[in-house]
């Protein structure tokens, strides 16, 4: 059952007003707001597991990973913050956020973006929506794990597939920031165990032979 504060608004006046762009654009034109635009380089970790940040980021392009402890249990990419869910309380985040791919963002000051949001009547509506998402994420993944072998495999590719991949008539193909080990650590395989489950794939014709450095290359299932 939905939050009845929710359902006044509508389910299109929340998706068009209250989505993570309207918040950026919201905190770019606030004038209580300073951003900064940069490109962070991969391997560099935004958010540390257990450590306070005093900043929120905007990713406008570029992958970033989402890791708790041993486990990788999700991917972010452009048009998403990261670190809202921790903003209101200034809680230790319990997760890291790594950089997998030189990543272009907004860096705003986790003071500032409180005050432009408790300004609002109705920013609570984006704590509420953008946690919600962190929410859906985490139950995505647990519902990955339900599946076994080469069908965990495949839902997981083609769920990232649909999110990062690029398309042509007869392929989608996964950045090269996607490798066997890391998608290894996200489907929750060994190195051998995926080793053997990718050339499952290719004798199935779900993947197309590897390029390049490039494993993920997905036949276009349409």
């Amino acid at each position: 059952m939905r939050l009845l504060p929710v359902d006044t608004h509508g389910e299109y006046l929340i998706r068009s007003q209250f989505n993570s762009e309207a918040l950026l654009t919201g905190l770019i034109e606030a004038s209580e707001v300073h951003e900064y635009r940069s490109l962070v380089k991969r391997n560099h970790a935004l958010i540390c597991e257990g450590a306070s940040t005093d900043y929120l980021y905007y990713i406008k392009e570029g992958v970033v990973s989402i890791r708790q402890g041993a486990y990788t249990f999700g991917f972010i990419g452009a048009g998403h913050f990261i670190g809202l869910d921790t903003l209101l309380m200034h809680n230790k985040p319990r997760y890291t956020v790594r950089i997998l791919e030189t990543t272009e963002m907004y860096i705003f000051d986790r003071l500032e973006v409180m005050e432009y949001l408790f300004s609002l009547q109705e920013g609570w509506i984006f704590f509420y929506l953008l946690e919600k998402e962190a929410r859906n994420r985490l139950l995505k993944y647990q519902h990955f794990m339900t599946y076994k072998g080469s069908e965990r495999l495949e839902a997981m590719l083609l769920d990232l597939a649909g999110t990062f991949g690029s398309h042509n008539d007869e392929l989608i193909t996964l950045p090269k920031c996607f490798t066997k080990r890391r998608i290894a650590d996200y489907a929750n395989f060994s190195l051998n165990t995926i080793t053997s489950l990718i050339k499952q794939l290719h004798h199935t014709e779900f993947l197309a032979p590897s390029k390049e450095d490039i494993y993920f290359r997905i036949q276009n299932q349409i």
